[in-house]
């Protein structure tokens, strides 16, 4: 797997070749693009950088939001924490067990399973891996995962770590068109994806985790009308996303009306969790629904506004309020930051890594000592 570099670089151009100047421009990372973010390498050297990203420092919150452990999951954790660890020490400059990551990788797991639409193995694509851990997480729990992003270094540093982890297991349509029907991970280049007249897998199920508010609207809806058409009306299919991702594109209301009128009707009535299934009648009503509702719903939201300012102006309210701070809520908080103290995950990969630290938490939060 020599110069995987201009592999890639090489049979991306042979890619754009085969689609639309409009495909081109729905893939082409349009936020990372206007916040200069690097989503490009010129040399192999540069994938450490790719290593833990995008939720570094946020451990112990990731550890809140995935609560209590079977011990299934925490041995399927520790597995893929070890073969994190090990890759690392194999194929990159630094050395470390990618906790940060994979810790909101074991949430989003733990969401896919809950809302599994069999008991049977899943066939499972994600659009925007980032450090590819969840696709690690199914893979080792046995699950067929497919991949698809459209960020060259973050699809070579997901290269380079499947195919170090499954070896013949792993399998690359930017190589090859000819898949081994039991491979383990599936990669799909953007081009591949972006060419309407080549079929997308048979999956059960899409997740696309922090990414559908970053993307262009025309990226959304191919992929939202390529599984339509590839699934129909089923409640044996479903799309999950845990949170849109960044609102700096301010896109949040124009996607989930771009789903529902590509035939899929949101089942998830959670705030950071939206879980959505195919069927176009259904995604009908909910659009008619949502054209009544928010007008009630801005009245209510504006009347309780203004409730609450003039209350706040209340000497005693303002002292009540300052007890609730105080209070069973604010107890609650304090007693969940405890029981983290004593999660067992907590031990697990300090004993693995001590005080692991990404480059770019280092860079954001240094400690003394860190600048030399």
């Amino acid at each position: 797997m020599s110069n995987i570099v201009d592999n890639y670089n090489q049979a991306e151009r042979a890619g754009r070749a085969t689609v639309s100047n409009r495909a081109i421009e729905a893939f082409s990372l349009e936020l990372w693009n206007s916040v200069g973010y690097p989503f490009k390498v010129e040399n192999e050297l540069e994938l450490w950088r790719y290593h833990d990203v995008m939720q570094e420092g946020r451990f112990r919150k990731n550890l809140l939001e995935v609560g209590e452990c079977s011990d299934h999951e925490l041995n399927l954790v520790m597995k893929t924490a070890k073969q994190i660890l090990g890759f690392s020490e194999r194929e990159l400059t630094i050395r470390g067990s990618g906790k940060h990551a994979l810790t909101k990788a074991l949430y989003q797991y733990k969401l896919l399973i809950k809302h599994r639409p069999h008991d049977d193995p899943l066939r499972i694509l994600e659009i925007g891996p980032g450090s590819g851990y969840l696709g690690l997480l199914l893979a080792n729990d046995g699950h067929q995962y497919f991949a698809m992003d459209a960020a060259q270094a973050f699809y070579l540093y997901q290269k380079k770590l499947w195919s170090d982890i499954y070896r013949a297991d792993y399998f690359d349509y930017s190589e090859s068109t000819s898949r081994p029907d039991n491979a383990k991970v599936t990669h799909i280049p953007w081009w591949r994806f972006a060419n309407l007249s080549i079929p997308i897998p048979d999956i059960d199920l899409m997740t696309c985790n922090h990414a559908l508010a970053e993307m262009h609207p025309e990226a959304v809806k191919t992929i939202f009308r390529r599984l339509y058409s590839a699934w129909g009306d089923t409640d044996a299919k479903l799309v999950l996303a845990e949170t849109l991702g960044w609102q700096k594109l301010h896109r949040k209301k124009t996607i989930f009306q771009d789903i529902r009128n590509l035939g899929f009707y949101k089942i998830s009535a959670t705030k950071n969790v939206h879980v959505w299934k195919p069927n176009i009648a259904l995604s009908v009503k909910q659009e008619m629904e949502t054209k009544i509702q928010p007008r009630l719903f801005f009245k209510i939201k504006n009347r309780w506004l203004k409730l609450l300012e003039i209350s706040l102006r209340n000497p005693v309210l303002q002292q009540t309020a300052k007890l609730i701070n105080r209070g069973p809520l604010h107890q609650s908080n304090k007693n969940q930051l405890e029981e983290i103290k004593s999660h067992p995950l907590i031990d697990f990969f300090e004993l693995l890594v001590p005080d692991e630290r990404t480059q770019d938490e280092i860079f954001s939060n240094p400690r003394t000592g860190d600048i030399k």
